[in-house]
């Protein structure tokens, strides 16, 4: 199969809606999800999606689709004998998938299908095709023409990526700081953070929408947890606590990194810096979706 036509999206919200019109054809679905992935630190850098979870539920995706022993982790099907598998809510349940399946039962889902999408040896992002609890589960044949389709899909997103005009984020606002609690709830906020996702997360009417100015700022508490309850996730499992995301959004790169607060009043807690993203930051990142070599030193 050919990849996917995303020659004319301008944005990622239209790649994802493109590319779930080409599977569709061959694997009807009712929502999706599609994810880019930092190259380099394998951290969520973009996130679109249609009739999918909730943000209550992503949390619990964020930790359960990257855990080593949870069921179908995506690490295993990038580097599995297939990069697809589908998790339903019929029939009986491994132990590791009671958690998953209690989240898709209160999503109202009946089956998800992750497919992985690697591009020349490159873990570029996956996408994951959803149907509502009572339909139809995914069959062996819609399995097989996913598994055909992974390929051409990872294509278009890496196509899509290394299309769009190289350029920081405009923006010259101090960097926003965000804390996460131990129950990777948000404590606090620095005030330009709201700015920061306006200009890396636009409003859903459009990018060209103008922030409310009505009243005072209000934070998009949801969109803010969309953005870092990925990199919190990562650098928890990290042997330093930390980790780094480039974030690819509308208006140019960001750079999004976590660490751990190191008192003991505030042990488990994290700390998110939101900036727009240095050359030298991006530079690894780029080159992996470019497929350019970077010369050594």
């Amino acid at each position: 199969m050919r990849a996917p036509d995303a020659d004319d999206a301008t944005n990622a919200a239209e790649l994802g809606a493109a590319l779930s019109a080409q599977i569709g054809r061959w694997v009807p679905h009712d929502g999706y999800h599609l994810i880019g992935l930092d190259p380099v630190s394998g951290t969520i850098s973009f996130h679109v999606t249609r009739h999918g979870y909730g943000m209550s539920a992503r949390r619990v995706l964020n930790e359960e689709y990257w855990r080593t022993g949870s069921t179908l982790p995506f690490p295993a099907l990038f580097g599995g004998p297939t990069p697809v598998a589908v998790l339903g809510t019929a029939g009986d349940v491994p132990p590791c998938g009671v958690r998953l399946h209690e989240v898709m039962r209160a999503e109202g889902l009946g089956c998800e299908m992750r497919i992985a999408l690697t591009a020349g040896g490159l873990a570029c992002g996956g996408m994951l095709l959803l149907r509502a609890r009572g339909g139809r589960p995914f069959s062996d044949t819609e399995i097989a023409r996913a598994e055909r389709l992974a390929a051409p899909l990872a294509v278009a997103l890496r196509r899509f990526v290394a299309g769009r005009p190289l350029r920081l984020l405009p923006y010259e606002g101090p960097p926003g700081v965000v804390v996460v609690g131990r129950d990777d709830t948000v404590r606090a906020a620095s005030p330009g953070v709201q700015d920061w996702l306006y200009e890396c997360l636009p409003a859903p009417g459009g990018p060209t929408d103008p922030p409310d100015t009505t009243g005072p700022p209000k934070l998009d508490h949801e969109a803010l947890l969309s953005s870092v309850c990925n990199i919190t996730a990562t650098a928890r499992r990290a042997p330093d606590g930390t980790a780094v995301t480039r974030m690819f959004t509308a208006h140019g790169w960001a750079l999004l990194h976590a660490q751990p607060l190191c008192s003991a009043e505030t042990a488990g807690e994290m700390v998110i810096t939101i900036q727009t993203a240095t050359a030298e930051a991006l530079l690894p990142a780029v080159a992996a979706w470019y497929g350019i070599t970077v010369p050594k030193d």
